[in-house]
């Protein structure tokens, strides 16, 4: 399995207990069983910043799937690590207790399933998780299906998770986040900030000969 990893400048070497990142590593990357397009799309990500109206830099990630290119910022205070093989970005927070992960799947190419039907999905890949409410996801490319969780884990934890899905013609993105519920509130305001960025790369103009 091959790594790109992109040391981006708001990652520090700070990481939670072992234990804690490997439990919300092994949640958010669940997978569907679910049967793959005939066509799959491709997954290349590029690094690169903008600067902002605020005066500094932001980073920013392209994904090329092969006739559609995204964009997305990557959240304050969040490294990112890209695993190509796996068709994941995974969005880790600098003291290392909340985790943000975008999944590139080619489940529900062209249009997600009724909400019913993707919440009863969602609740069969989290089965001792507490379902608790569903909402629209909205980005700047699309507008999907968004739910809350509360999950249980070891020594009295419970884990927070958000897990919304966005489709494209090839397929789909999904976007998790998962953190201890006491930092849910703050962790929030970052996830709503990476939906709210990802967009469709806009292709600049071009001139005539």
């Amino acid at each position: 399995m091959k790594k790109d990893q992109h040391d981006l400048p708001d990652r520090t070497e700070k990481r939670a207990p072992a234990a804690m990142r490997l439990l919300i590593s092994s949640l958010i990357l669940l997978p569907f069983s679910l049967a793959l397009a005939a066509d799959p799309p491709e997954f290349k990500v590029s690094a690169s910043t903008e600067a902002t109206a605020e005066g500094d830099n932001a980073n920013i990630l392209v994904i090329e799937t092969g006739d559609k290119n995204f964009e997305l910022r990557v959240p304050k205070k969040f490294g990112a690590e890209i695993n190509t093989a796996s068709q994941t970005i995974v969005f880790t927070s600098v003291t290392g207790s909340s985790v943000m992960t975008l999944k590139m799947s080619t489940n529900y190419a062209g249009k997600l399933p009724k909400m019913e039907d993707l919440r009863d999905e969602v609740a069969a890949k989290y089965p001792s998780a507490s379902l608790v409410q569903t909402s629209p996801c909205h980005t700047s490319y699309a507008t999907g299906f968004l739910f809350d969780l509360f999950q249980p884990a070891a020594g009295g934890m419970t884990i927070r998770m958000r897990d919304s899905f966005i489709s494209f013609p090839k397929g789909s993105f999904e976007f998790t986040l998962s953190c201890d519920v006491r930092d849910y509130d703050q962790n929030r305001l970052s996830y709503a900030w990476l939906l709210s960025s990802f967009r469709l790369q806009v292709e600049p103009a071009r001139k005539d000969p």
